[in-house]
């Protein structure tokens, strides 16, 4: 490529074309901008939503109703002194429930509702069954790895009174 000689002779140079921006590369731009940005948050919302169903507890309203009468079943429970101990074992729930004087606590019959912290799509209620003293099981299956909530009812069995004597939420813990 030669440069052209301009009239004092000396070489000119090479003329380079020049972009300019203009109103139109700018709307564009923000409108590229902003559309990425509310098509990232349409998704995490949709994501939050699907995954979560947003009910912590069934009939709230009765249940706050009742509000007195679950602190006196709690100071009840708290008298009871009893101590729990929850873990996922091979496909099963176990619990072992211990009174103060460490004793197996007997002739219960307790329900669980296990499922994952965040999202209710994968609870089950498992009945548990007697295995030894104080100690309780239900087959729950092979879970995946990862924290798991177990929300557990312990009503007396024997009496035919079915009264609630002891609740307790933990989390387990079950390793890859």
């Amino acid at each position: 490529m030669t440069a052209l000689a301009s009239a004092s002779g000396e070489p000119s140079p090479p003329k380079v074309a020049r972009m300019q921006i203009t109103g139109r590369h700018v709307l564009f731009t923000m409108l590229g901008f902003f559309g990425v940005i509310i098509a990232t948050d349409a998704y995490l919302v949709y994501k939050a939503v699907s995954t979560f169903g947003g009910i912590e507890t069934n009939d709230a309203y009765r249940k706050g109703l009742a509000y007195n009468e679950r602190i006196a079943e709690e100071r009840a429970q708290q008298s009871l002194r009893w101590t729990k101990d929850a873990r996922l074992e091979k496909g099963e729930l176990r619990v072992t429930i211990r009174d103060q004087n460490n004793n197996g606590v007997e002739n219960l019959r307790i329900t669980a509702v296990i499922g994952r912290p965040a999202t209710n799509a994968q609870d089950r209620t498992v009945q548990l069954t007697q295995v030894g003293s104080g100690e309780y099981t239900a087959a729950i299956g092979e879970v995946e790895p990862g924290t798991w909530v177990a929300a557990m009812e312990a009503r007396e069995a024997q009496s035919g009174s079915e009264r609630l004597v002891y609740q307790s939420k933990v989390r387990l813990w079950k390793a890859p």
